[in-house]
């Protein structure tokens, strides 16, 4: 059975590279340098350093994995991702970098399930849950915070990059029918995004304070770009020849923004989900 998270991306990277995130091109003209870019940024936002220890909720083919560890040196660090080509992929990779114990620590499953989250922490409290690109696919993103705010230790970080609605974009007429339209296309589920206004006052409501909101839109989404250099089949570029054109649109047209937040769990928590 096929699956919408697959190892598509592989064609749109360097050799040796298996990035596939939407790409922070303020200073990059090809594709992996933006998601390392990206996924540096991220990094550096969460201030993570030889004392974080991380779950990445997402990780992708593995890149971002190496990244956390080899970059920013973080002590310890699991994860979980749907993908069950992805996460061989990232096994395979992290074996071959030396990193055979940490491959051992990611574990394919749904990020909404309370008991994927207790397997992949046996017990550890994060310093950090990170979510790199792919916040907005998840089925249910307030339990996915909920999750994250349970298992944190105290005053541990959320850090993302994540859509919201553009404040000036209005829910009614023919583009917000069309944004739905792209969104289920894409398997994004409406109630994922939001106004910012909304989106802080959700992340409140479950749990967190000290919320930064950076919008970053104009280095992803008019930049986007998987490469007319590379040979890729007709299938994949056509998808991402759509992406691109959607994300300029959606950008220009004041419809979404793509923004880098952190926020910080704020005192205990009985919740469960």
């Amino acid at each position: 059975m096929s699956e919408f998270h697959d190892l598509a991306e592989l064609a749109l990277n360097r050799a040796g590279q298996s990035w596939g995130n939407l790409g922070y091109w303020k200073n990059a003209s090809d594709y992996s340098d933006a998601c390392r870019a990206l996924a540096t940024l991220l990094g550096e936002q969460a201030a993570l350093d030889h004392h974080s220890i991380v779950f990445d909720a997402g990780f992708g083919c593995g890149d971002q994995l190496l990244l956390w560890l080899e970059h920013f040196g973080v002590s310890q660090i699991s994860g979980v991702n749907l993908s069950r080509s992805q996460t061989a992929h990232a096994r395979t990779l992290l074996a071959g970098k030396g990193q055979a114990d940490t491959s051992a620590a990611i574990r394919r499953g749904d990020v909404n399930d309370p008991a994927i989250w207790k397997a992949a922490l046996d017990g550890t409290k994060p310093s950090h849950v990170l979510a790199l690109d792919c916040t907005y696919h998840f089925p249910d993103r307030l339990a996915f915070w909920g999750l994250a705010e349970q298992h944190l230790a105290p005053a541990g970080r959320l850090v993302l990059t994540d859509f919201m609605l553009d404040a000036r974009h209005r829910t009614k007429g023919f583009r917000h029918r069309l944004l739905c339209w792209m969104l289920k296309r894409a398997h994004i589920a409406e109630t994922n995004i939001v106004n910012e206004e909304i989106y802080r006052d959700q992340l409140v409501q479950a749990g967190y304070g000290e919320i930064i909101i950076l919008d970053i839109s104009e280095y992803v989404m008019p930049a986007f770009s998987a490469g007319s250099d590379r040979k890729l089949t007709w299938p994949v570029r056509c998808k991402y020849a759509v992406t691109s054109r959607f994300l300029k649109w959606a950008y220009r047209r004041s419809i979404l923004r793509y923004c880098l937040v952190s926020a910080t769990k704020v005192g205990g928590s009985d919740r469960r989900y």
